[in-house]
């Protein structure tokens, strides 16, 4: 009896929610009752991406193994141009990138350019009657937007479309990338969705999406890069091929708990958030800027940092050679000093170059342009060094770096990019 109570008044209590929705007019935004028109409109702009991919993970290799394929998607997005935007990590490497339209047309595309830290990669087709879908303000969208998804789950079903809502706006610390700031979203995205759109209601890509949480895209967690993200990124690459990203020359931890207990007790502050600096590299922008062991980096750039991760993609938003403000917690005082953003340089010993200092190319080195950005500099060589016997100088770029297993014979073979060409340098054997 108590039980038919309480059935009655939930029946009741539903059926006053109900009237409350259809007078609020929440029944508004169920909206329409197929997305079909929106998916004939955009669908022609979304194409299977297959790239035959090499074996080397970078510019250098032990030795070549047998090509591996990757499967995925990208989106059209200026059909004049023919240019379509896709994930980084879907082209990388690639001695080959073939694109498939809708309408079944397959034609092999030109890597335009790569950003491994954002994961976008833009490429470019020549082709005519091309459907291209405009790119969101993603600043726009909120959690609760019914979004779309199109793609080639598993590289067998073309365009599959899934559909659900915006879940959640500016994930970070998933360990995903470099730069992350992503769009969570329900709708189901599968292996082979990689660089393909997420779509609005307006029929435009609010993002690039990019992974999904665990083995299978069926529980509901994936990521897109947002669209305002792309565009800048699209927009280097058109321009340069490729986007230097910088360091700010520190290695560094989270806060402990305990430490900001210990700084409250010493100091009297109610919180503290950033991040503790526990090493400084000579020669960086960190260094110069005066930066220490133990700093406490609380804001970058004008931003909170709140965490490692977020202030890694933090400095990798920032322009190579720009200078920016870095608050610090020290000694019970905050102050503000200003970093510059370098390039990373390594010493050439880990590819057999002993003596070479190499960094990344950016767009004010000569030749930047016709390398795409690909390759490492040699910004300085030590006198009598392994590096200056082979005859390797400042400014020269090693595109290719082959170098022998353990055990294996034949020498090491280094492709150089010199004076506007190619070369080669054999390494004796020892």
């Amino acid at each position: 009896m108590k039980l038919k109570k309480f059935q009655m008044g939930a029946l009741f209590a539903l059926s006053l929610f109900a009237t409350y929705l259809l007078a609020s007019g929440v029944s508004a935004l169920v909206g329409p009752k197929s997305i079909a028109p929106l998916v004939e409109e955009v669908k022609a702009s979304v194409v299977n991406i297959t790239s035959i991919k090499s074996s080397r993970s970078s510019i250098w290799t032990r030795r070549w193994t047998q090509p591996s394929r990757a499967i995925g998607t990208g989106v059209i997005i200026d059909a004049d141009n023919g240019y379509i935007v896709t994930n980084e990590h879907l082209i990388s490497n690639s001695e080959r990138v073939m694109v498939t339209l809708e309408d079944e047309r397959e034609f092999e595309a030109e890597i335009i350019g790569d950003d491994a830290a954002s994961d976008v990669a833009v490429l470019k087709i020549t082709a005519d009657d091309l459907t291209a879908v405009p790119l969101a303000d993603s600043d726009e969208t909120r959690v609760g937007d019914f979004v779309f998804a199109i793609g080639n789950p598993f590289g067998q079903l073309q365009n599959t479309v899934t559909s659900g809502i915006v879940s959640g706006l500016g994930r970070t610390g998933m360990g995903i990338g470099d730069i992350e700031d992503f769009i969570q979203t329900d709708a189901a995205i599968n292996e082979g969705h990689s660089g393909g759109p997420l779509i609005n209601f307006s029929g435009e890509v609010i993002g690039i999406n990019t992974a999904i949480l665990g083995n299978s895209g069926n529980i509901g967690i994936a990521f897109a890069i947002p669209s305002n993200l792309v565009k800048e990124v699209v927009e280097e690459l058109l321009e340069f091929g490729g986007i230097p990203r910088g360091i700010l020359g520190i290695h560094m931890r989270p806060v402990r708990l305990d430490e900001v207990e210990e700084y409250s007790r010493l100091y009297g502050i109610d919180e503290l958030k950033g991040v503790m600096v526990t090493q400084v590299v000579n020669g960086t922008g960190a260094s110069e800027a005066g930066i220490k062991t133990y700093d406490v980096i609380t804001t970058f750039n004008g931003e909170q940092v709140v965490g490692v991760n977020e202030l890694v993609g933090q400095v990798k938003q920032v322009r190579v050679g720009d200078t920016v403000p870095v608050e610090l917690f020290r000694d019970g005082e905050f102050m503000t000093v200003h970093a510059e953003i370098r390039t990373r340089t390594f010493m050439g010993d880990r590819i057999g170059l002993a003596g070479a200092a190499l960094g990344e190319i950016h767009a004010q080195d000569e030749h930047f342009e016709k390398l795409k950005g690909d390759g490492w500099v040699v910004r300085d060589i030590l006198e009598d060094s392994q590096a200056s016997k082979l005859g390797l100088q400042v400014n020269d770029v090693i595109l290719r770096a082959d170098i022998p297993q353990p055990g294996e014979d034949g020498p090491a073979v280094y492709e150089i990019f010199r004076d506007g060409e190619n070369i080669t340098i054999t390494a004796p054997e020892d």
